[in-house]
Parts: C-alpha cells; structure tokens; sequence
C-alpha cells in the first residue's frame, strides 16, 4: 500500500450515465448489433444507411490518424523500444488485466480499452519515473476505468484486485489515479480500437450460417488479445490491425478461401491501406506469426 494525499471520491461509477452505459452494451455484441444494422437497411432501404456508414468509418479513420501522429505517442513507443524495463513492466501490466478480465468474464472490449488507457496515461507522462507499485496501480485504475466504461456489473476496487497482483491499494488511491488518468486523457475514454472497425469489416463479409459468424468473431478476439502485450502492436493503426486480424481469421476458417483475396481488396480499399504503405503487409506477418503461437486462439 502507498502513502497518497487523502482525497475523497465515491466509489460509485461517478462519471458513468445511462446512455453510456447503452452504447457499451450495444459495443460488447457485434453480433447482435450487425443483425440490427442488417435489418434496419432491410426494411428502410439502405441509402441513407450506407451513407451513415461511410461517414461514420471516415470518422474513425479521422480519429485514428490524428491519434497515431501524435509525437507524444512515437516518443512513448520508441522509449519502450529502447528500455526492456519498461517493455517488461507493460507486458505484466497487461497479463495481470488480462487475468481479472478472464476471472469476471469482462468482455475483450473491455480489456482492449484499459491497454489502450494504459499506453496513452504513459505516452503523457514522465514513463522513466515508472516504479513497479505505480506500474500495478496504474493498471488497476485503467482496467477500472475501462470496466465502467462497458461493463454492466463491476467489481468493487478492493474486490478488483485479485489474480496474485503485485501490490494492493486502499480504494482511495486508486480512485486518485483514475483521476489522473481521466484528467490527462482529458475524458476521452471511447478511442479508435481494432473493435471500432468490426461492424464496418463484418457488413463486408457474407457468412451463411450465425455459426460461421460466431466462429469469426471469437477467432478475431481471440487474435487479436493475444497481440496486445507486444511492442509491435504499438506500431500499427487499429484499422490495418483489425484488417490483418480478419483476414487470418478467414484463413484459420478456411472461409471461402478463393474469395479471401478478394475480401482483402476490399477492405484495403475502404480502410485506406494504400496510405499506410507497407504496414498492412508487416501487421499480416505479426498476426499470422502470433496467430499460430497463441494460448489464447489454440485455447478453443
């Protein structure tokens, strides 16, 4: 436990209100929300809907290029490069999120989003002054955070902190460092996230049965939960990470396998991957090399 100035907050979900709480139910299943999507077009024509669709993936792109440009962010990824102590310190940070989120039945959402707070709290501080107790605390505030966000039930802090963390901290600092981390990233706690990209990538594809759907998406989790621990995920946009997920994801189906190509066109040419240059290529390579290495996609 560590000394911190007393400073009082409920531990209640403060700064969660009900129609958040809507769109992270709605987040958490692509599924049932692409059904949604295909019936809405069904029956009112499609038009309007396909424009929506295309204005809301432009924003994403938007979002995500303003994100990935940021020298802040290049500084904090070449300096874990640089110090296997910090490298380290994320990677454990991360499988101890990783566990808490298997042991509450999270969804990947929500992990995804507490690494995803993780790394951009570090991008915008002092990373040299990381200690191991302020690397698991941390931790603990971002999967804390980032349970509010998408969950429906969460976890009390103390009750949080299980799965053999390295410290424990009184509620009181934690509830500190999540101000911390809501203050410096300034209340953004929806980013562009490979999942931003499912239902644009899902309403490109033509599954048959809701068997083959299902299969899809927990190959496309499962992939992509077992990238994010890696340095090199860092180096790739969430939109050429998710195109690279889905293609693998086909090939590991064995979905329709002359038409995978054809997928892939497509996808380049709505998610933009010509501008990324080369990175589609390298991303592939990655997957496909964690891919077959994987705990998690082998543990199913």
């Amino acid at each position: 436990m560590c000394d911190s100035p007393n400073l009082h907050c409920n531990e209640q979900h403060w700064f969660m209100e009900e129609q958040t709480r809507e769109q992270s139910d709605q987040e958490s299943s692509p599924f049932l929300q692409y059904q949604f999507m295909k019936q809405e077009k069904l029956t009112e024509g499609g038009g309007e809907e396909e424009d929506d669709d295309e204005l809301e993936l432009q924003g994403l792109l938007s979002r995500e290029e303003r994100a990935h440009s940021e020298q802040l962010f290049h500084s904090y990824r070449d300096c874990i490069q640089e110090d296997l102590a910090l490298d380290g310190a994320r990677r454990q940070a991360i499988e101890w999120m990783h566990r808490v989120c298997r042991s509450y039945a999270f969804s990947s959402i929500t992990e995804i989003l507490s690494v995803d707070y993780y790394d951009r709290l570090l991008a915008n501080i002092w990373v040299a002054e990381m200690k191991p107790w302020r690397v698991q605390l941390v931790a603990v505030a971002c999967l804390s955070l980032a349970a509010k966000v998408n969950e429906i039930h969460v976890p009390t802090l103390s009750a949080l902190q299980v799965e053999r963390p390295s410290y424990m901290f009184e509620p009181k600092t934690v509830q500190r460092m999540e101000l911390l981390v809501l203050s410096t990233l300034e209340w953004r706690m929806n980013p562009v996230t490979p999942f931003s990209f499912l239902n644009h990538i899902i309403g490109r594809l033509r599954f048959r049965t809701s068997s083959q759907m299902d299969r899809f998406l927990t190959l496309f989790e499962l992939s992509l939960l077992s990238l994010v621990s890696e340095l090199r995920f860092l180096h790739h946009r969430p939109s050429v990470i998710a195109a690279a997920v889905t293609c693998r994801s086909l090939e590991k189906m064995r979905y329709e396998g002359s038409q995978i190509g054809c997928y892939r066109d497509a996808l380049r040419d709505n998610l933009k991957w010509s501008e990324a240059g080369g990175m589609f290529e390298e991303c592939y390579e990655f997957v496909g090399e964690l891919q077959d290495k994987s705990a998690y996609v082998n543990c199913r």
